[in-house]
């Protein structure tokens, strides 16, 4: 399955960057996040496996596959989780939009689930999770912005 979606930042891309470039910086930003602990490695190695606590008791942990500051993207795969999902990798990146001092973000996966769950999967994982976290992303730059 692919879950793709996008959406505009109010901020330039070096901002934006400079908030999600960390692996366990996700906490700042993300209100869908309670805690994110680095297990092993450093915020931007490839291999460092972060856990993440959800406010509802649940716990992610993901595996930082691919980083680049030049790029502006990060790769991850779901190691352990309570969605039904199985070979889950992501990648959330971003773009400059010169004309306006913008960035768009785009975050996506490919992951296999049951048929039957598929499209429950795509809106959690498309809405809840990317929607939701890149308007919590929005917002804490706003509120960076605002001082």
């Amino acid at each position: 399955m692919h879950v793709f979606r996008s959406m505009i930042i109010d901020a330039e891309i070096d901002q934006v960057w400079t908030a999600v470039r960390a692996f366990d910086g996700v906490v700042d930003w993300n209100p869908a996040v309670a805690a994110a602990t680095l297990e092993n490695g450093a915020a931007t190695a490839t291999g460092t496996i972060r856990r993440l606590d959800i406010p509802d008791g649940t716990v992610f942990r993901e595996t930082l596959l691919a980083h680049s500051d030049a790029k502006y993207f990060y790769t991850y795969d779901i190691i352990e989780s309570p969605l039904p999902v199985s070979t889950y990798i992501s990648t959330h990146r971003f773009f400059p939009i010169t004309h306006t001092g913008q960035t768009l973000g785009v975050w996506e996966s490919h992951f296999d689930c049951a048929p039957d769950v598929a499209d429950e999967m795509e809106r959690i994982v498309g809405d809840a999770i990317y929607i939701g976290g890149m308007i919590g992303l929005n917002d804490f730059l706003k509120e960076a912005q605002n001082g």
